[in-house]
């Protein structure tokens, strides 16, 4: 049995359902953009935990470890001043992802706001 192949093309769309369906891929995509923006917080605070139990583990070593006596408390002023600047440029490190992810969602927006106007002034003219 051969069949038309007219018989299986889709029907023209009504505006509406066209309008939906650039709503709902927008939507994907912002979606898509937030959970890359997940990640991205969640790869650094993991590297940074990652690094600070690392930190950590050698101030238990040095404490511990070794056959001469360590001055403890030069062992551990080091330690915590260390980790004070390392909380400080990890939070710098945020603040900087953040606006850039921020910037990244507003072009995003534009972008979509653009397409958006473009798409009405299309309707407009061919109606």
């Amino acid at each position: 049995m051969i069949r038309n192949p007219e018989e299986f093309r889709a029907p023209e769309l009504a505006p509406f359902v066209q309008t939906s369906q650039k709503f709902l891929s927008a939507v994907a995509t912002m979606q898509a953009h937030s959970i890359r923006a997940l990640l991205r917080y969640q790869i650094e605070s993991v590297s940074f935990l990652k690094r600070r139990f690392e930190d950590e583990l050698r101030l238990v070593e040095k404490l511990t470890g070794g056959d001469e006596f360590a001055d403890a408390f030069d062992v551990f002023v080091n330690f915590i001043q260390n980790a004070t600047c390392d909380y400080a440029n990890e939070a710098a490190n945020f603040a900087s992802v953040g606006a850039r992810l921020a910037a990244d969602t507003a072009g995003q927006v534009r972008k979509e706001a653009e397409t958006t106007v473009d798409d009405m002034a299309t309707a407009t003219l061919a109606t």
